[in-house]
């Protein structure tokens, strides 16, 4: 008896299924979000409440290092990539334990990576979007983003969220393990802004702080993102043209941003393993 060969090759069918499971946790985290109307609306209009705030408070102060709004808008409006990135996972390996589905999800043929990647899918659209109304209220309010350099803007983005999204997922691996969430909430928020030059130049720090300052991913991330858009120092305007990516000081952010990648994804996926490995041991993988 003759076997007739598979019409699609066995990688093909397993990468279809792979995009066919990280679609359907996106439509699932998206519905979930959605579904809680006020809640929805409500983190829309704090944006607007925050940019608001932020634009009359620019009005008091004056400093030749400072951007002003400008500066404000630009860095309140891309860390929140970072706070995704720190957040999105955790929160859904934790929801996924309260109700009881991740073990079930866990003893399916599905890859780890598969399983505690995915969620952030859903999250990074909405972030995409709400970075969108800062850029629009921004604009509305005077900050000008004609000379942009699109290219140097998507690229930090992208090695933003591809930097921060292993930190993230070591934090869901403390979920694993303690059953507590990871405190993202301090490490996206206060230390940011104090450290990563989110309300403030870096360069207004102790020379101390400013080291520490160099080894956090938002440092480098703002950096790329102001130079792309091209704020300047002590000015409240704009730049003639944003940064290229050939920009000695722009190119430098880039790699440190690509170097700690490269360090941080596979060790963190082992790290995650290493919890689900031990919760599968222990029992516990179902508790919370």
């Amino acid at each position: 008896m003759s076997s007739a060969a598979p019409a699609i090759p066995a990688p093909v069918r397993s990468f279809s299924a792979t995009l066919a499971k990280a679609g359907a946790i996106y439509k699932r985290d998206r519905r979930i979000a959605t579904s809680y109307d006020m809640a929805f609306i409500i983190q829309w209009l704090q944006i607007v409440v925050q940019v608001l705030g932020f634009y009359y408070m620019s009005k008091l102060f004056s400093h030749p290092r400072f951007g002003g709004f400008s500066y404000w808008v630009i860095n309140l409006g891309f860390s929140r990539f970072q706070m995704t990135a720190l957040q999105s996972f955790q929160t859904a390996i934790r929801g996924d334990q309260m109700l009881g589905t991740l073990e079930c999800v866990l003893v399916t043929p599905t890859s780890l990576a598969t399983v505690v990647m995915s969620p952030g899918l859903w999250g990074f659209t909405l972030t995409a979007m709400q970075v969108l109304l800062y850029i629009v209220l921004g604009a509305t309010l005077g900050v000008d983003f004609s000379h942009t350099n699109y290219l140097t803007l998507v690229v930090f983005v992208i090695l933003t969220i591809a930097c921060m999204s292993p930190l993230g997922v070591m934090a869901a691996s403390t979920i694993m393990t303690f059953k507590q969430n990871a405190p993202t909430q301090f490490v996206a928020g206060s230390a940011a802004q104090l450290l990563g030059g989110v309300l403030f130049p870096v360069a207004l720090l102790p020379v101390p702080l400013q080291w520490l300052s160099w080894l956090l991913p938002i440092t480098h991330s703002l950096n790329g993102v102001r130079a792309a858009i091209g704020l300047l120092p002590g000015k409240e305007g704009m730049a003639m043209h944003g940064a290229a990516l050939t920009d000695p000081a722009v190119a430098a952010d880039a790699i440190w941003l690509v170097c700690a990648t490269a360090i941080l994804m596979p060790l963190s996926l082992f790290i995650f393993s290493r919890a689900v490995n031990r919760a599968r041991r222990d029992g516990t993988l179902g508790h919370y």
